[in-house]
């Protein structure tokens, strides 16, 4: 009398190594995963919706590339704000951040980083003709008066704060639009943001009032210039799929094939070094 209890017992074996199976194979650690879940915040040039709907940008464009060489068919894009992405990333919306998100040691602490995709600098964006003569965040820290905007959780926040200005004058924003359009109605002085970002953004947003200071003195980190490495975020654990993207990285940066897929979003020459490393 007990057969039918084993043979529901095997059932039940058979249906769980099955679903396993099933989500193993579907899984994006694997080499023939099928879709890969990427976050990403607006950030243009990084990442942006274009007017068709499609998401965009330097990192998803790079990404769509170099996932298909590392096996998969497609790449699903999940939205989050820019001071969200490392946290939703460790919550498992996605595999993966796909949003010119610089590497910084405080971050490589608690996520996995590819190699990087391209090199930049820190720029400024202030009022038509400069009214403080403001050419690098250490002048907006001498100056008593100057507020600074900055997009919340970004590396231009941090590099601030090393150059002396105070939390009272740094104004946290959620995206580079908020921030620029505090510059514009005079909230703030200044925005920090990179070059690529700030030269993208003044030749396709049509705002007036405002230009990009030349010449900016680099922020520096311990006694260095200290410029923006945008890389791929991941899960530490997720060393196999890290692995794979940087194999495909490795044959996909500084090709013909990169230069003109980048170009279109602002990426100079020296942004695009295939040995770019931090």
């Amino acid at each position: 009398m007990r057969t039918p209890y084993v043979l529901a017992g095997l059932l039940v074996a058979v249906v769980a190594l099955a679903l396993g199976w099933v989500i193993l194979a579907g899984s994006p650690r694997d080499a023939g995963a099928g879709t890969l879940r990427a976050l990403y915040a607006i950030e243009p040039p990084f990442a942006f919706v274009d007017s068709h709907g499609r998401v965009t940008g330097e990192a998803p464009e790079v990404l769509r590339i170099v996932a298909r060489r590392a096996g998969f068919r497609d790449v699903e894009f999940v939205h989050a704000e820019f001071g969200q992405l490392l946290h939703d990333l460790m919550n498992g919306r996605a595999e993966v951040v796909a949003s010119g998100l610089f590497v910084t040691p405080e971050r490589a602490r608690s996520v996995r980083f590819t190699r990087p995709t391209a090199r930049v600098g820190t720029g400024l964006v202030v009022a038509t003709g400069n009214p403080l003569d403001l050419h690098g965040l250490d002048d907006v820290a001498a100056h008593p008066e100057a507020v600074l905007a900055v997009v919340d959780g970004a590396v231009e926040m941090q590099q601030a704060r090393r150059a002396g200005v105070p939390p009272a004058r740094l104004q946290r924003h959620g995206d580079a639009n908020g921030a620029v359009v505090a510059v514009i109605e005079g909230r703030a002085d200044a925005l920090a943001l990179s070059d690529v970002s700030i030269g993208y953004m003044l030749a396709s947003s049509g705002y007036t009032g405002i230009e990009a200071v030349a010449a900016v003195r680099p922020p520096q980190r311990d006694g260095r210039d200290d410029p923006g490495w945008p890389a791929f975020a991941l899960r530490t654990d997720d060393e196999a799929l890290a692995r794979r993207l940087d194999e495909a990285l490795a044959g996909f940066l500084g090709s013909a094939e990169h230069r003109a897929l980048v170009a279109r979003f602002g990426f100079a020459p020296h942004n695009l070094a295939a040995e770019v490393r931090p």
